[in-house]
């Protein structure tokens, strides 16, 4: 073919069949990508974020044996992920709580429940309250003996934290607050003598009977197992479903107890709603 006596090259006369395969081409390319990012998304892991309510180590042996267990049971990848300190792990969950699955206590569950979308799906049975303690020489009948004094805590918005705001509302008449990485620490603190007292979970303080329990709040509910909403539901009822079988067979049940946990029980957000309230006051909330 030629245009005005110039003959046209035949790769210019075959332009046609060239973008027919290129197309060809640039869509095998993108199913390619896509399969491939399907597959990794597949692949990843979901994290299960747990307060540091202990010391990493404690965390670590006592919930590392339940998310191997949950991973094996509903045959999806499940790490572990910890935080350095409450204040770390507040500012993570304030800013979107980039996890998918947590344990966590009453007032920061139910925050991810009414501003994040997540749904409870178990918690662990029971109740739980905050004691107020002092060292062994020390008895103190009112939390009012301790105005100036220091009181180790972890820092807001612990449970713990919450629950001493409470103790002492008037914000002329309070503590030296004195804060701690964990529960752990708070009550090694005044054992040791290096503070007046502590406010820890009652069950942390039931470990150390040399301590004085000056008193011990109202219940809230324990420990909640909640799920984001990247988790299909298909998924969350799979881990609602084998959190509840734990207690239900012996290998279930002997890593509970070895893992020191009450047994998991059905759960809703309803079972939490309100709860946030107590973080009223809290940075960031």
């Amino acid at each position: 073919m030629s245009v005005q006596g110039l003959t046209v090259p035949l790769r210019f006369r075959n332009g046609g069949f060239a973008r027919k395969i290129g197309r060809y081409i640039s869509g095998f390319v993108a199913l390619w990508l896509c399969f491939v990012m399907s597959v990794s998304a597949e692949a990843a892991a979901l994290k299960f974020a747990i307060p540091p309510f202990l010391p990493k180590a404690e965390l670590e042996k006592s919930f590392g044996p339940l998310v191997q267990k949950l991973s094996e049971m509903t045959g999806t990848p499940i790490d572990l992920e910890v935080f350095p300190n409450y204040l770390a792990f507040w500012q993570e969950t304030r800013t979107g709580s980039p996890f998918d699955i947590a344990l966590d206590a009453a007032p920061t569950t139910d925050f991810r429940v009414a501003r994040q979308h997540w749904h409870v799906i178990a918690k662990l049975s029971g109740t739980v309250t905050q004691s107020l303690v002092t060292g062994p020489n020390d008895a103190v009948l009112d939390p009012s003996e301790l105005i100036n004094k220091k009181i180790a805590v972890q820092p807001s918005p612990s449970v713990s934290a919450l629950t001493l705001y409470q103790l002492f509302p008037n914000p002329v008449q309070q503590p030296q607050l004195v804060f701690v990485d964990s529960n752990r620490a708070a009550a090694e603190a005044v054992k040791a003598g290096e503070v007046a007292a502590a406010v820890i979970p009652t069950p942390i303080a039931a470990g150390y009977p040399s301590l004085n329990m000056v008193t011990t709040t109202a219940p809230l509910p324990f420990l909640a197992v909640s799920v984001s909403p990247n988790v299909s539901p298909e998924l969350a009822k799979s881990l609602q479903s084998a959190l509840i079988r734990l207690s239900e067979t012996p290998e279930g049940e002997a890593m509970l107890q070895q893992s020191q946990l009450r047994a998991f029980t059905k759960a809703t957000d309803s079972d939490y709603a309100g709860q946030e309230k107590l973080l009223e006051g809290t940075f960031g909330y």
